[in-house]
């Protein structure tokens, strides 16, 4: 297209001109013509403003193909728009699918579990950097409670955006969210307060009742479709662990039992009694045993606390007290002897006098 100077006035471009330049344009399409055809026939305000600062029909070739181009970038913005799926809508999708799966459960524990998440997500919406709220284990008390031994508890949680994920060296699994998406997080905190609300007014459906049939569990025992094909001992093995026997617990009792310190003190006691005994020269015939020390050991008489415990081994009153007065068994001579020997050390010359 050969370029015309013009004069710069409000009438130096007639429509019919503007018209045939539009549709001689090689650059645009036949959609990209129709559509500033019809802006030019409904006098449009930005066609109007090309018109008038373009010169020359050069310049009204370029303005005019800028222009599609500008419009055509907008459509398809808008068009990515509209086929963009929205993550909101589908974390609310998959929340009531969540949700749906809580119906299997009682209407207490439904309640208790929901509220329980609740306050999770309520905590993360407060504080989105805070990695206390948004790393939760496994085997803490709340999430084993009212998440995993829930039926569609992790559904939910997976839902508002957590994943089951092993952390750390020990490989602890968790329950984390990597990004928090504030948006899905209000979605799922009010679809499960507007739950709660439906539960609290009694409009939740009652538990359903499934129809429980035999099957033979892995061990070999017959188990049912409402323990999830176990026995009743498989079950309680995969939902609170593996129980201790009775026999184990009792042994357990037994060995603490034993490594308590009573019994050894006793015995203990009883080793030095003897010890001393032997030590004090207290003759090895047989004894008879004192079993009532609140008596006098010859006449019987009442002494309590009061009374006198002889190196023989035997309380006795005041009158009885003395080794003279009740026919004493300990042997003082050898006591002496020993006592002499510990006190005076045998001191010998050496014969062979020592080379230094």
């Amino acid at each position: 297209m050969t370029s015309q100077l013009v004069p710069n006035n409000s009438s130096h471009w007639n429509q019919q001109k503007v018209l045939e330049t539009v549709r001689g344009l090689k650059e645009l399409s036949l959609q990209e013509k129709t559509v500033l055809e019809q802006m030019l026939q409904n006098e449009n305000t930005k066609m109007e403003d090309i018109i008038k600062s373009s010169a020359t029909l050069q310049d009204l070739e370029h303005s005019l193909v800028a222009l599609a181009k500008q419009i055509a970038d907008k459509n398809s913005m808008r068009e990515e728009m509209k086929t963009e799926p929205d993550a909101s809508e589908a974390a609310s999708n998959a929340i009531k699918l969540a949700l749906q799966k809580y119906e299997e459960n009682k209407v207490s524990i439904q309640t208790t579990s929901l509220k329980a998440i609740l306050k999770i997500l309520q905590k993360v919406e407060k504080k989105p950097s805070d990695n206390r709220n948004r790393q939760l284990k496994m085997s803490n008390v709340v999430v084993k409670k009212f998440v995993t031994k829930v039926k569609g508890g992790e559904q939910l949680m997976a839902a508002c955006g957590y994943e089951r994920t092993e952390v750390g060296d020990k490989k602890t699994e968790h329950l984390l969210m990597k990004d928090t998406d504030l948006a899905v997080l209000k979605v799922g905190i009010s679809l499960i307060q507007e739950k709660i609300k439906e539960l609290k007014s009694g409009g939740g459906k009652p538990a359903v009742k499934r129809q429980s049939t035999k099957v033979l569990c892995p061990c070999g025992f017959w188990g049912t479709t409402d323990q999830d094909g176990l026995c009743s001992v498989c079950y309680k093995k995969k939902m609170f662990g593996s129980p201790e026997n009775t026999k184990q617990v009792e042994a357990k009792s037994a060995t603490s039992a034993k490594g308590s310190w009573k019994p050894k003190f006793k015995k203990a006691r009883i080793k030095l009694k003897a010890l001393h005994r032997f030590r004090l020269g207290v003759k090895t015939c047989s004894r008879i045993i004192q079993k009532n020390k609140k008596r006098c050991f010859e006449c019987n008489k009442k002494v309590g606390i009061l009374g006198f415990e002889c190196r023989c081994m035997y309380v006795f009153c005041d009158l009885h007290r003395f080794p003279d007065s009740h026919k004493c068994t300990f042997d003082y001579k050898r006591l002496h002897q020993n006592k002499l020997k510990k006190d005076n050390k045998v001191v010998v010359h050496d014969k062979i006098s020592k080379l230094d």
